[in-house]
């Protein structure tokens, strides 16, 4: 039956609808985007490392022995847990304590790198992104990295940060790509 839209050519076949790339996807600057995981990473963390302890909490009083110690009965006994609960949490945490594996590692394979350059990139990431506190301006930041390299300015910061999120996000998308994370 053909069409009543005026719009539509019938002579023209419809083009079939493609798979969302990253430009079209309704966040694209969100895709891959080594800035906003950096700024997640202390949230994560901190997350991860609460998570992992309300489930050991929780664990313990449903089952009155740790995780560790349950999962060494179940494999001792030969018996499975998959589809359970259990799993499903030990997966998620997994995954995301895997996530915060690489980006530590990419970080201080930043620091190999290059000699100063990767040095002073690595001081710059940490203080912005990965020390356990988080510091209140640039002018903080700038400080902490001068501790390690006084030739760090405010005049060259800038432009040496978007350097080290650029080598930052090179190095780990390419472990993410081989782990399949």
């Amino acid at each position: 039956m053909p069409s009543n839209d005026p719009n539509i050519n019938p002579k023209t076949p419809a083009k079939p609808k493609s798979k969302p790339t990253p430009a079209t996807q309704k966040h694209p600057k969100l895709y891959h985007n080594p800035l906003t995981l950096l700024r997640a990473y202390r949230d994560v963390r901190l997350s991860l490392r609460l998570s992992m302890e309300q489930h050991q909490y929780d664990f313990e009083q449903e089952y009155g022995m740790t995780i560790t110690e349950y999962l060494d009965d179940i494999y001792a006994a030969g018996a499975e847990f998959t589809g359970t609960k259990l799993e499903h949490h030990a997966n998620t945490m997994k995954r995301t304590a895997e996530m915060l594996r690489l980006v530590d590692k990419s970080v201080h394979l930043i620091k190999e790198h290059n000699d100063n350059e990767g040095e002073s990139y690595y001081w710059i990431l940490y203080y912005n992104f990965l020390s356990a506190r988080q510091l209140d301006n640039i002018e903080e930041i700038i400080q902490a990295v001068q501790a390690h390299l006084p030739y760090v300015t405010r005049d060259n910061y800038f432009d040496r940060r978007n350097r080290a999120l650029n080598m930052f996000a090179s190095i780990l998308w390419g472990f993410t790509e081989r782990s399949g994370v």
